[in-house]
């Protein structure tokens, strides 16, 4: 399958879609190093897939992306609503050995488990706009291994448990009620002592940062996530925090920082986990409903 219009028609991501400047976040040097990027471009636009409404950073090692980022219209004159398939592609602009591909997910409770949801991508002032949005978040440079319950909302609704999407859903109502418009940062955290299947390292966790400003202000707010699939992925080490049976937990943004590898411009003076209402040290906060989350 391959995409229904030309590449050179994606805007990607817009650092400027709140009305204020946030701008994808910076690798580190480590991270540079392992980063795909296009040759004859200058500076950090070397690394960025362009995609209607998100772009991604890819990780040539892992196969999967450092980060996806996407805007979020939701009070766009068309929204795709429905999956119009479930066919993923792969992107003819980097060599396929850099992407994580079907052969990965078949004959197993892996999803491909999209970083960018479909529906946040999938907005536009037309409907083609929206179709062909909702078509890019089916790249697998948008894909990364999820167990099936983590993934899927049904599954997961039998077992109780709270999903990213309830988290958007949530924090997307109190935000900027004019302009309903959100810019959203997602992506795997890597470790090396990750389980391997086939060749490929299956993140246990995985990390949001969910962003929005308070109509015709300055005003920023960053709030960041971390959710877990360990306890449905066998044999895995402990390490010192581990956020439990897929349990979202707020964490704060300098944590995800140090998980990643990845810095977000000033974002940290954005978080309300930041401005003392908690103590100094405070690791994370669970998260039970979408009402224990902090605004």
């Amino acid at each position: 399958m391959t995409p229904r219009s030309p590449y050179t028609n994606r805007r990607g991501y817009d650092p400027g879609f709140l009305g204020v400047p946030v701008p994808l976040p910076m690798l580190s040097a480590a991270a540079r190093e392992k980063a795909f990027r296009f040759d004859g471009v200058a500076g950090d636009a070397a690394f960025e897939l362009k995609y209607h409404h998100f772009s991604v950073i890819m990780n040539r090692e892992t196969r999967l992306a450092f980060v996806a980022a996407v805007n979020l219209n939701a009070a766009a004159k068309f929204r795709q609503t429905r999956e119009s398939s479930d066919r993923w592609f792969r992107d003819p602009r980097l060599n396929e050995a850099f992407q994580a591909g079907n052969e990965f997910y078949s004959d197993n409770p892996l999803d491909r488990g999209h970083l960018v949801r479909r529906a946040d991508a999938a907005w536009g002032s037309t409907a083609e706009e929206a179709a062909t949005a909702n078509e890019d978040t089916f790249h697998f440079t948008n894909c990364s291994p999820q167990h099936e319950i983590f993934n899927q909302a049904r599954k997961a609704q039998k077992q109780d448990q709270l999903l990213w999407g309830n988290i958007e859903e949530y924090i997307a109502a109190h935000a900027d009620t004019e302009r309903q418009r959100i810019s959203i940062f997602n992506g795997p955290v890597f470790r090396t002592a990750d389980r391997l299947h086939r060749g490929l390292r299956v993140p246990r966790e995985f990390w949001k940062i969910v962003v929005s400003a308070a109509p015709g202000t300055q005003k920023v707010k960053a709030l960041a996530f971390i959710l877990s699939q360990e306890s449905l992925i066998a044999d895995l080490p402990l390490e010192e925090f581990v956020a439990g049976p897929y349990r979202p937990y707020q964490m704060k943004v300098r944590a995800i920082e140090s998980r990643t590898g990845l810095r977000f411009a000033d974002l940290r003076q954005s978080d309300p986990l930041e401005r003392g209402a908690f103590e100094s040290d405070s690791h994370a906060v669970p998260l039970g409903s979408v009402a224990d989350i902090v605004m």
